[in-house]
């Protein structure tokens, strides 16, 4: 039987649009994914650690510019963390503005240990 892992996962919304980000552990931050948004917003979401323990959860945006982005938020969510297999709230639902005509993205994520 496997050990369960951290799973986190991100609703992000544009534009009557939802994507649904699933992040997992990962020891480099510059290897995590950016996700476009919309075409105006990126989103990245890091959960740093080993198999069974949980450093740190950083969340970043972006507005995407012609040359390029340019960061419009950053929160990070230090342990400690529940370990339980139901997902938890780990962020309220967040409203982000920016650009020339205060776009709206929203996002909010939930953490929950899952089978491997």
């Amino acid at each position: 039987m496997s050990a369960a892992t951290p799973l986190l996962r991100c609703a992000v919304s544009y534009a009557d649009t939802t994507h649904q980000i699933e992040t997992r552990l990962i020891d480099d931050p510059y290897r995590a994914a950016l996700y476009d948004i919309g075409g105006r917003f990126s989103f990245k979401a890091v959960m740093l650690g080993t198999t069974n323990k949980i450093d740190t959860i950083k969340i970043y945006a972006y507005l995407q510019g012609l040359e390029k982005d340019f960061p419009i938020h950053q929160a990070t969510y230090m342990p400690p963390f529940s370990r339980s297999s139901e997902p938890f709230q780990l962020t309220p639902i967040n409203h982000l503005y920016a650009g020339e005509y205060e776009r709206e993205m929203q996002y909010q994520c939930t953490l929950a240990w899952v089978k491997a």
